[in-house]
């Protein structure tokens, strides 16, 4: 009977210790990813030379709705002319990068006016007045000026490109295809 118990609590250990070890690179690895910051994407001063005026993030700061970020850049006077939004949903431990997939996908489903823009992040549109963008397991939403043309598409796309290049510099895409993300 004692060795039926030794063998039990050894096999107990076994799977105990297995099941710790493989967890520590990959939650090493998440540790190594920062939680990235709207304004890590674009700054004021990106803001202010696309939208050609002087903007500056509004008094609110850094707005933090669960795993989204938001920056509003605003000029001064507040409404002197049209300002910049920037959003980031990223992954974290409590929303995988597949629900921020499936989250940016069905948006896009939704908006039938959208129009599918190549070679920014994995996947872009454009719905107006927002470019929008996944990218690295994040959702980049971005707002800027006001119109439907092909001028507002322009201002969009560079913000937007500025934006995902920013991104992929602070993520290694190797973290995110070796599935080193916090899921």
């Amino acid at each position: 009977m004692k060795r039926l118990i030794t063998a039990v609590a050894c096999a107990a250990m076994v799977v105990g210790l297995a099941g710790c070890g493989g967890g520590n690179d990959q939650d090493t690895a998440a540790q190594d990813i920062p939680r990235v910051s709207p304004d890590m994407l674009i700054s004021a001063e990106t803001a202010s030379a696309a939208a050609g005026n002087t903007l500056s993030l509004s008094g609110e700061g850094i707005v933090s709705d669960g795993n989204k970020l938001t920056a509003v850049y605003v000029t001064d006077p507040v409404g002197a002319a049209d300002g910049v939004t920037v959003s980031i949903e990223q992954f974290s431990d409590t929303l995988s990068t597949t629900d921020i997939w499936n989250e940016y996908e069905n948006a896009r489903i939704l908006r039938t006016d959208n129009e599918k823009i190549e070679g920014i992040g994995a996947d872009c549109y454009v719905a107006y007045p927002y470019i929008h963008i996944y990218d690295r397991g994040c959702h980049i939403s971005i707002s800027a000026g006001s119109g439907s043309d092909e001028g507002q598409k322009a201002l969009l796309t560079n913000l937007g490109t500025t934006a995902a290049v920013a991104l992929e510099s602070l993520i290694p895409a190797e973290a995110v295809e070796s599935g080193n993300v916090i899921q």
